[in-house]
């Protein structure tokens, strides 16, 4: 029997705080509901977890930026409802102001409530969703999963009606290069500066072109159109150039009856103004006449035809959105379930743990007193 070193009592005491370590990390997670409450209780499965919680926020945004896409759809669908209602009293005041039993004093009338409705046609089309034009006519990329993966949403243009006047950039720039329609045409610095362009579109209010013009070479260039004498004027502003991306000088032979070297205003002090005269179409449709009526009937069942084809492909990408929605949110269940298999503590199995670190603490606490008290029994070798 020895004094000075307890082998009892040092392995009770190791044991003791064995338990009472695990009774802490069970109390631990009883009351986060966590398995893993430090890195060290699960380090591969903590670093799993972590990317599963971020993939499963990134899940839920995409899943809002498609709901808020679905209300930007919906909304827009409800416009073109409206229209194509508006269109379709608009076409049947056309036909009836082509009844060779009316003046033309009673086809005004009906031109009163024809222009009503053009013109609400042509205001709904200038509106936006949070400041997002609903008929720009420009495509938009919508989040479709966590990766940041988009799909393109096909935009609305809502011309229906015309404005005018009307002329393509086509017709603009067809003295250029006739046959150069649907390129892209750039105005350049000379000086070594970026280059800018502008698609050539097949249909486009001339005020909408010169704005788009306009805005594109603003520090080049710049297009503007008398409608009172018909008078076209580009001015290419001092130290610029204007051509085509193509550069072919055989295509660039003319531009409003001047060469291809007028074009040149490089070595300018001054801004240089060409004119020309345009002859444009559209922006008085009307049926105040039997002749414009029918031409107004050509135009509206062109547009009834239009917005159906945009209804159609607004309901389509609906479908598509509320399929993956529905795919995303399957995704980010499942993903939920496969995190919480890896951190989530299983109450019942911990319970059991808890009970069972319990009682090895108390008996543990009992058994080192008794492993402390047993080298008094030496006294009694020593009385």
């Amino acid at each position: 029997m020895v004094i000075n070193t307890n082998i009892q009592a040092q392995t009770g005491a190791r044991l003791l705080g064995e338990s009472s370590s695990r009774l802490s990390q069970s109390l631990a997670r009883l009351s986060s509901g966590s398995k893993i409450v430090s890195p060290a209780d699960d380090a591969a499965g903590l670093a799993v977890s972590t990317r599963f919680d971020a993939e499963i926020s990134r899940t839920g945004a995409a899943i809002n930026n498609l709901g808020n896409t679905l209300s930007f759809c919906q909304t827009q669908d409800g416009y073109l409802g409206k229209i194509g209602k508006a269109l379709d009293r608009m076409s049947e005041l056309a036909m009836l102001a082509q009844d060779i039993t009316k003046t033309d004093s009673d086809r005004s009338l009906y031109n009163q409530e024809f222009q009503t409705l053009k013109s609400y046609v042509n205001s709904v089309t200038t509106k936006d969703f949070n400041g997002v034009s609903l008929f720009g006519g420009g495509a938009l990329n919508v989040t479709i999963d966590s990766d940041g993966a988009t799909l393109q949403m096909d935009g609305i243009n809502g011309d229906y009606v015309p404005t005018g006047p009307y002329a393509t950039l086509s017709t603009l720039f067809s003295a250029i290069a006739p046959e150069m329609t649907g390129t892209v045409c750039i105005m350049q610095d000379l000086g070594g500066g970026s280059a800018m362009g502008i698609g050539v579109e097949s249909t486009y209010d001339l005020n909408s072109v010169m704005e788009n013009f306009n805005d594109q070479f603003s520090s080049a260039a710049s297009i503007s159109y008398n409608s009172s004498t018909g008078e076209l004027s580009l001015t290419i502003q001092a130290g610029k150039k204007f051509y085509f991306e193509d550069q072919d000088l055989n295509l660039l032979s003319s531009f409003i009856g001047i060469n291809a070297s007028d074009l040149d205003n490089s070595g300018g002090s001054t801004d240089k103004v060409l004119t020309t005269t345009l002859t444009v179409s559209g922006g008085s449709m009307d049926i105040s006449t039997a002749s414009g009526a029918v031409s107004a009937l050509t135009t509206v069942k062109s547009a009834i035809s239009q917005v159906a084809a945009d209804r159609a492909s607004v309901g389509a990408t609906i479908a598509r959105l509320n399929s993956t929605s529905e795919s995303l949110g399957t995704l980010k269940e499942n993903l939920a379930a496969a995190n919480s298999r890896i951190k989530d503590v299983d109450v019942a199995e911990e319970s059991t743990a808890f009970a069972r670190y319990n009682i090895l603490v108390q008996s543990g606490t009992a058994m080192l007193a008794q492993a402390n008290s047993t080298p008094n029994s030496v006294l009694k070798l020593l009385s």
